[in-house]
């Protein structure tokens, strides 16, 4: 683009200095330059009203031969973005002049025929064209050469003078190149692939809005390139897919889920040492999956694959049954919790956008057998789901507690309606039922339950004696764990705002 800016850029001033428009006279010119795309000749107010931005209006003779219809011409061509209009010499009045002022549009007059320069001027309009189409090929070819998304970006980048250009799917950005501009920047933005098609991106460009850059060469430079930046695109996950073989068959292999770590390596490791997992190296596994119930998108499998590079890019991203898979070498605890941290501030409000979680195997200085922590890392992802789309899960932050997530809520919530019909029908339901949950929290301890709740350790044993009087059976002690699991569940479809603040101020006429 440097070598043709100064060709390909038409603009008032420089048609006005050394252009078809010479021969004009300058009623009012407005203090920036407008870029010049298209030219028309209108003989009829209504046509105006077609003109794209950028383009010069030429009146007609027929056109020109009242004030008013002058006056009425600049209104429109103002509402449509015109970069100039041109009337006859002799068809103008002051207060043309006065309008054009106000309303910041160009006005220039012509002694000749304005449909000879409108001729002229769509000639010339025509020769920078041809221009534009020999650079836009010679970008087509430079693109083409190009085989990896990231120097295919870069090339178009450098061809906008180091701008940025950024690859983005869904909103989300996947890859970019170059630097935005410092000023206030114009956004030009291709779209590319069908509804149908494996591939549906954006491909976007920001150049300075000082009118520096035909902001038509621009679009048009990334509309020539999307060819490329799609087949580099596939031709990289076309090997990403190739590389993650053997990280499909560990999850492929795994079809016995009773089977222990050991039985799994015993069984397949021949296979395993063909595939290229040698036993005792530390990994990690990382599963994504969709947020919710629904199957995910197919194209989500490549828009995942270049998002995870921003990660790392020595470990293939498989797409396996349920999500994606990944094992991550990590030879210490600190890789680990610094993978997981990349992963969350890198990944996680794009995984949001993309309606995806995350999970995490831990790190164990025993190396355990890869079945075990690709269990461990799908496990947490499935537990992240109840927490919404971008959440980023460590198995090592849940232990046991992953099993609850796994609890269909609705359920229990029905199981409550049904068989403590008092508790969910008593007014001061909320306040019980959190302090039955924080009781069984802190293993029956009144006064650590109390403390936490910033009550009295009287008042505390007063609500508790209340969910006895409403049928809650704490004193049973095979039934504490469903009880737990009930008030859990009726807790957390609270309201937000219920603290223990909250319950203080709600203790008039509780026990």
């Amino acid at each position: 683009m440097r070598r043709s800016k100064n060709e390909t850029r038409l603009d008032v001033a420089g048609l006005l200095a050394h252009g078809s428009l010479r021969s004009t006279t300058p009623l009012y010119l407005t203090p920036s330059s407008g870029l010049i795309e298209s030219v028309v000749l209108v003989s009829q107010l209504e046509a105006i009203r077609q003109v794209r931005p950028n383009t010069v209006v030429v009146l007609s003779s027929e056109m020109g031969s009242g004030g008013w219809l002058v006056s009425a011409a600049l209104r429109h061509a103002w509402e449509r973005r015109a970069s100039a209009v041109v009337v006859a010499g002799s068809a103008y009045a002051s207060a043309a002049v006065g309008l054009a002022e106000r309303l910041g549009i160009t006005l220039l007059a012509t002694d000749g025929e304005p449909a000879a320069l409108a001729l002229a001027l769509a000639a010339e309009i025509g020769a920078a064209l041809s221009v534009v189409d020999a650079e836009l090929a010679r970008v087509a070819r430079t693109v083409a050469k190009d085989t990896t998304l990231g120097d295919v970006l870069k090339t178009i980048s450098r061809e906008l003078d180091g701008f940025a250009v950024s690859l983005g799917y869904d909103g989300v950005v996947l890859a970019s190149a170059g630097m935005p501009p410092r000023e206030t920047d114009e956004v030009v933005t291709v779209e590319a692939g069908e509804a149908n098609s494996a591939v549906r991106f954006t491909l976007t460009a920001r150049v300075p809005a000082s009118g520096v850059h035909n902001l038509r060469l621009v679009r048009s430079i990334l509309e020539v390139a999307t060819p490329a930046v799609k087949a580099a695109w596939l031709l990289e996950d076309l090997l990403s897919t190739a590389r993650a073989v053997p990280t499909a068959a560990i999850s492929g292999l795994d079809q016995d889920s009773a089977a222990s770590g050991a039985e799994f390596g015993e069984k397949h490791r021949h296979l395993l040492n063909q595939l290229g997992w040698r036993e005792g190296e530390p990994y990690v596994a990382v599963w994504f999956r969709s947020g919710q119930v629904q199957e995910h998108r197919p194209e989500l499998t490549a828009v995942l694959r270049l998002l995870w590079r921003k990660v790392t890019v020595r470990s293939p991203l498989a797409e396996v049954q349920g999500g994606w898979l990944t094992l991550v070498p990590a030879g210490d605890q600190d890789a680990s919790t610094q993978l997981e941290t990349r992963i969350r501030t890198r990944l996680g409000p794009a995984l949001a956008e993309l309606g995806l979680v995350g999970g995490l195997s831990r790190w164990q200085e025993d190396t355990p057998a890869l079945v075990l922590i690709v269990r461990e890392a799908r496990l947490a992802a499935e537990s992240a789901r109840s927490t919404g789309p971008g959440t980023v899960l460590g198995f090592a932050g849940l232990g046991v507690v992953a099993a609850t997530t796994f609890v269909d809520r609705d359920a229990v919530a029905l199981v409550a309606e049904l068989t403590l019909p008092r508790l969910m029908a008593s007014p001061d339901r909320d306040v019980i039922i959190t302090a039955v949950a924080v009781f069984l929290d802190h293993r029956g301890s009144v006064s650590l339950a109390a403390k936490f709740l910033n009550l009295h350790r009287n008042t505390l044993q007063a609500r508790l004696n209340r969910a006895r009087e409403l049928g809650v059976p704490l004193d049973i002690p095979s039934e504490l764990l469903s009880v737990h699991l009930i008030a859990e569940v009726l807790r957390r479809s609270m309201p937000d705002k219920t603290t223990s603040e909250d319950l203080i101020e709600n203790e008039k006429g509780l026990p």
